[in-house]
């Protein structure tokens, strides 16, 4: 199998990138202080995974790869890493479940990791994932995400309003009307709807992907944690929609109930053309190049219930780009994120008037 090394990737992103991402950070900004009064708690809210389901201690367990491709990083020799799992609901609003849908977040956070940062914090010796519970996002530039900021701000009512539902798409896949029509965003606006209308997920059931690519030491990578099948899962429950909160009710069940167990898996990048980095809206085929498992996350049955679970995941910080520099993330929608990732972390804890320090144990965080 063929693969793209880190040193193929064109990183020029043209003279207007930088103008364009700091349009792109003013709209994060002005929406994470409008959610203060907006949200109606009185505190700012992540532009994105505002409403927390839970908080969870976990371990990753690194395991023997022997294919050197796969064996890279952090993965290059076995290792346990105590962690933290904070699952999220993916849009920049509060409320109950069902008026904000079904994308959810997946944030995973190692201790203990030896070497530099590349985050603002770089002697953290922590990590970051940021998964979703889809394979593909909805932008690929920062120009595109100018207007996509501010309509994913909308959702979920832009689309669901009829007065409003036409404009709402247009603007989408026009990027307000400024492309012309060969240029229009199709695959950004199906990444962003077949996100949506899946049932309530089991959480501790479900798979979650990085959407972005990243270095796998001198390889290009997308990453998937889904449920092991090391260890049978018991049926799942019907989660009850009725409920206001039915995906934390189900995940503080689900907690209590057993072990779980998730592969993590990264899939390197075969080809430019059919694995791109540069259009993340688009799913890199499994029979060009399969998941391979590197890791295991380990969830031990926990007790979660507690009224400030969700709050203490509030206070922590997550970015793609706490990583060291072999699982650097690659693209330009991933420069977007880092820049978006720490402005926006650093505002809304300083809205809230909380100390943004990153923690050095899950015990600092759960006691």
């Amino acid at each position: 199998m063929q693969l793209i090394r880190c040193d193929d990737l064109d990183t020029d992103y043209g003279p207007g990138f930088e103008a364009d991402l700091d349009a792109v950070v003013r709209e994060i900004e002005r929406a994470t202080r409008a959610s203060v009064e907006l949200e109606g708690e009185g505190r700012a809210v992540r532009f994105a995974h505002a409403k927390a389901y839970g908080l969870m201690r976990a371990e990753v367990e690194v395991l023997p790869v022997e294919d050197p491709r796969y064996a890279q990083g952090l993965f290059a020799s076995a290792g346990r890493y105590r962690a933290l799992v904070r699952y999220s609901n993916g849009l920049g609003h509060l409320g109950p479940d069902t008026r904000l849908g079904t994308a959810c977040g997946m944030a995973i956070k190692l201790f203990g990791v030896q070497g530099p940062s590349l985050s603002d914090e770089p002697d953290a010796g922590t990590m970051d994932y940021n998964l979703i519970n889809h394979p593909v996002f909805f932008a690929n530039t920062a120009r595109d995400y100018i207007s996509i900021a501010r309509l994913f701000n909308e959702l979920p009512d832009g689309p669901r309003d009829p007065s409003r539902r036409a404009k709402w798409f247009h603007d989408f896949v026009t990027r307000d009307g400024s492309l012309p029509w060969e240029r229009w965003l199709w695959d950004e606006l199906f990444a962003l709807t077949g996100s949506v209308g899946k049932p309530m997920p089991h959480l501790l059931h479900t798979a979650f992907w990085s959407m972005g690519a990243v270095r796998h030491g001198d390889y290009v990578a997308k990453v998937r944690v889904t449920p092991s099948t090391v260890h049978p899962e018991a049926p799942l429950p019907p989660i009850d929609a009725s409920t206001a909160h039915p995906v934390r009710d189900a995940l503080i069940s689900d907690a209590n109930a057993a072990d779980h167990s998730f592969d993590l898996q990264v899939q390197l990048c075969t080809d430019l053309q059919t694995t791109p980095v540069e259009n993340t809206s688009v799913p890199w085929p499994e029979r060009l190049s399969p998941f391979v498992t590197v890791a295991r996350v380990n969830i031990p049955a926990q007790d979660v219930s507690a009224a400030d679970n969700p709050a203490r995941a509030e206070a922590l910080s997550f970015t793609p780009w706490r990583t060291p520099a072999e699982h650097q993330p690659v693209g330009q929608i991933q420069t977007v994120r880092r820049r978006v990732y720490e402005r926006s972390s650093a505002l809304r804890h300083r809205l809230n008037h909380q100390a943004r320090t990153e923690p050095t144990s899950p015990d600092d965080v759960l006691g």
